[in-house]
Order: structure tokens, then sequence, then C-alpha cells
């Protein structure tokens, strides 16, 4: 029998359920790089990451800023490799879902010339970065076999935040109702997750034609919700190979929204939090340009143009739950329009220049 072609959907769907049993066993899973982490009081964490990893571990860093009460810094491997000062003070952490990077590699290789250990976060422990690691753990999602990761981006994110919640007791930083409460928010992101999968799937079918003709499309956030506008901006430009840019809500009004017409697509993320009047405010000027603009939101507005949970959460879980929407859009889109094989052919040769993986091993 013909095995089942496995889309972002399906991983979508399979994330709560994920979570659920990461969050379970998260003292567990994040006990070792706990351990490295309380040895010594660390200036400062440094998290080197590209692409989705790098949108998940943004995801994390407002809650992992607020619990170990210091500077969390997300930056991407070739920033790291040629351009960032770093040393003993900082606890560094590479990831690569796929542990084939060039570019992780290539920084966990000037790690380990600069004389520090190389701790690597990784989907799969049979990889490269893994094998040239001092500690190299392996965050929980199993293995992704699309290659446009969903399920990756949101067990990462938890990863980091379940690591901060674990630190922070361990540190005494935060008390037992503290900890019970994050730990609550963590488990009530997946109600939220499956409100917005529905939600989603609702929108779709209402807006078949608007999602089949995406042209330029911006994903406009602020706060803890950044990370998932630039994830939400790269999924949709790499399947459904249209041009998809994330902002940040005002800057989003100094000059990007220059270009704006009524074809443009505009999704607006809600944190639901003190800066929900000028986010609204964003949302209803564009609306006043083009009828392509959209909220993403656990509030209690509602509306054709809305995708919503009902459940309220922390704004600093909410990616958990957000992080649902966009996957499902463009996997509606690329898959009726079946963009994923009309890569352009003289990708080839720009692949062929340019490498971004190292082999595959067997599993």
């Amino acid at each position: 029998m013909e095995e089942k072609k496995l889309t972002m959907k399906d991983y979508v769907v399979e994330t709560p359920a994920c979570v659920e049993k990461n969050l379970a066993m998260g003292p567990a899973l994040t006990e070792r790089l706990v351990e490295e982490y309380v040895k010594k009081d660390y200036r400062r964490v440094v998290v080197v990451a590209s692409g989705s990893s790098n949108n998940g571990s943004v995801c994390a860093r407002p809650f992992m800023h607020k619990l170990l009460k210091k500077e969390v810094k997300v930056v991407s491997p070739f920033a790291f490799s040629y351009f960032e000062e770093f040393d003993e003070n900082d606890f560094i952490v590479v990831c690569s879902q796929s542990g084939r990077s060039t570019n992780a590699i290539e920084a966990a290789q000037k790690i380990k010339d600069k004389g520090l250990p190389v701790i690597s976060l990784v989907g799969n422990l049979n990889s490269d970065l893994t094998e040239m690691s001092d500690v190299g753990l392996e965050w929980g999602v199993g293995i992704e076999k699309v290659g446009y990761v969903t399920k990756g981006v949101v067990s990462l994110a938890l990863y980091f935040m379940v690591f901060a919640l674990e630190a922070a007791k361990k540190q005494g930083l935060i008390d037992e109702s503290g900890y019970d409460f994050w730990r609550g928010e963590m488990a009530k992101s997946m109600t939220a997750h499956k409100e917005l999968q529905a939600s989603a799937l609702t929108f779709i079918e209402k807006h078949q034609k608007q999602l089949l003709s995406m042209d330029n499309v911006w994903i406009v956030s602020a706060g803890s919700n950044m990370g998932t506008a630039t994830e939400g901006a790269l999924k949709i430009g790499e399947t459904i190979h249209i041009h998809a840019t994330a902002y940040e809500t005002e800057e989003f009004l100094h000059g990007p929204v220059f270009p704006i017409t009524p074809n443009y697509t505009v999704f607006v993320i809600d944190s639901n939090n003190a800066a929900s009047p000028r986010i609204h405010a964003v949302w209803e000027a564009c609306k006043k340009v083009t009828d392509r603009a959209y909220l993403i939101t656990d509030s209690d507005m509602e509306g054709d143009d809305v995708i919503r949970a009902k459940t309220h959460l922390a704004e600093e879980v909410q990616p958990l739950a957000y992080l649902a929407v966009c996957p499902l859009l463009a996997e509606y889109a690329s898959e009726t329009l079946q963009t994923l094989p009309g890569i352009h052919p003289l990708y080839r040769e720009f692949s062929k220049v340019v490498e971004i993986k190292t082999p595959k091993r067997d599993a």
C-alpha cells in the first residue's frame, strides 16, 4: 500500500499531542540543559538559529527573558560567526532541527575554536551538528518529513519555555504558584491551538478566492508574536512562492505600508494586550485600502475577517497557539495551486553554488 503523503496540515494537527506529551515530560526533557545553565551565573543566553528554528526561538525569547531575568538574544548563525562577540559568560545554544544546516555547523565550529563547550539542540540526534557537540540534545519533535516544518517550530518554542521555567524554579526565581501558573498556561495554549485550527479552516472556506490569488502579503504584529509573524511570512513565501514579509506594527507604518493597494493581503496578529488599540487601528486603516486585511486574535472580536481563539492566554505563551494559523493557510493555497513543485528551474543552478545542508544520514 502506498504511504500517505503528509502535509503541513497533518503536522499542525499533530502539534497539540506533541506539546502535551513534551509538557508532561518537561522536567526530564530539559534536565540536561538546565544542569548546564545553572553551573554558573551567566551574563546572558544566546540562541544561535536560522529559519524556522530562529523563529521558534524568537517566539520563546520574551518568556525566557521574563523568567530567567537575563538578556536573551536570538541571532542567526551567519551573524554569530562573522559579526558577534561572545565569551565564556554567555550561555550559548546552537539550534537546527535537521542538525545539517551548514551555517549552524559553522557557528558551532567557531564556539569550539574559542575553547568553549558546544551545546546543540536538534530535532534529530543522528546529525553532523550533534557529532561535533560537547552536549547534544534533542527537543522532542521526532522526525518531521515535510521540509517546511511546523510541529518543530512550536515544540522548539515550548522546549525553551519549559527550560526557562525549570531553570527559574531551580534558581529560586519563581515560586510554586508561579510555576503552576505557567505550566497551566502552556497546557491551555493547546486548547487555543485547536480553536485557531478550526477558525482558520472556516476562514479558508469563506476566503478561497482571496487565498488563491494572493500576490503580496504582509504579516504585522508586535511583542511576543513577532516570531509568529516572521514564521508565518516564511511559510507563505516558501510554499506558495509569493512575496511575504513580517513587520513590527509601528515600523510597518514608517515606510513599508506605502505600496499598499487593494491587491495587498495583510494579516494583523493581535496579542490582546496594552498594544491592542494601536494594532486594531492599523488593521482598520488597512481595511480602508484593501478588502484583504484580516485579524488573528484571542480577543472577543468576531467576523468573517477574523481568525480567533476563544481561550485567552498570557501573551508570553500565545505563540504556541498562534503558530497554527499561517501554515494552514499556506498549506491550503500551496496544495490547491500545486506551487510546491514549481520552484523556478534556475534555482537548481542557484543551489549548486550555495549549499545550505550537509547530506542526509540514514535514519
